[in-house]
């Protein structure tokens, strides 16, 4: 049983070095590529979903819908599941990364961007984001993937961190350190209790 999650191409805020977290931005042309990209290499692995679930902002809601039409999957709609969404960033949404480290201090903002338990003011901690995401997942990810086969997620870098803590079993210091870059995929082959049985990254 296979689970395919996406990290969505770059946005028009990644390009501008913003924090996005649930505000609604487009593909940048670059992250059009990237999505194209991601869906040759799943053809070369031979990794072709029965299902895609989906953020539903539209930088994931485009990611797969691109991904799917170069796997040749059209007649596949993504399905958007809230839980999916980016973590809120509170007041820092908007804000330009090297703005927010002169405004709050570096160090302030590194530990809102990649602590576990602490939020930005008026925002979500990564904590916080797990809980919906892992309601998603348990709800509808991987019901689908224990019935229909390969699943594809196309979700945010913060809602694939969350999701793959647990996955993988990381702890508090680990999903600091995790990066997943626009566009990667990671594909994780689950037994029925949803253990890893094999881990591949493409990119």
């Amino acid at each position: 049983m296979r689970l395919i999650l996406v990290r969505h191409g770059q946005s028009t805020a990644n390009a501008a070095r913003t924090f996005t977290g649930d505000d609604d931005v487009p593909l940048t042309c670059k992250g059009q590529s990237e999505a194209e990209d991601t869906a040759r290499r799943l053809h070369e692995a031979g990794v072709v979903p029965t299902q895609i679930f989906c953020s539903p902002l539209s930088r994931c809601i485009q990611t797969a819908s691109i991904i799917a039409t170069g796997l040749g999957l059209d007649h596949l709609t993504p399905v958007p599941l809230p839980g999916l969404r980016e973590r809120d960033y509170g007041q820092l949404t908007g804000m330009n990364k090297a703005d927010a480290a002169q405004q709050f201090g570096a160090g302030q903002v590194q530990i809102w961007r990649r602590s576990y338990a602490i939020a930005p003011p008026g925002g979500e901690s990564l904590r916080d984001t797990a809980a919906r995401v892992l309601a998603a997942y348990v709800t509808d990810i991987f019901p689908a993937v224990l019935s229909d086969g390969p699943v594809l997620v196309v979700a945010h870098g913060n809602s694939l961190r969350a999701l793959v803590m647990t996955l993988e079993h990381l702890d508090v210091r680990q999903v600091e350190d995790l990066e997943i870059a626009t566009g990667q995929a990671l594909v994780y082959t689950l037994d029925a209790a949803s253990r890893i049985v094999a881990r591949t990254s493409l990119i």
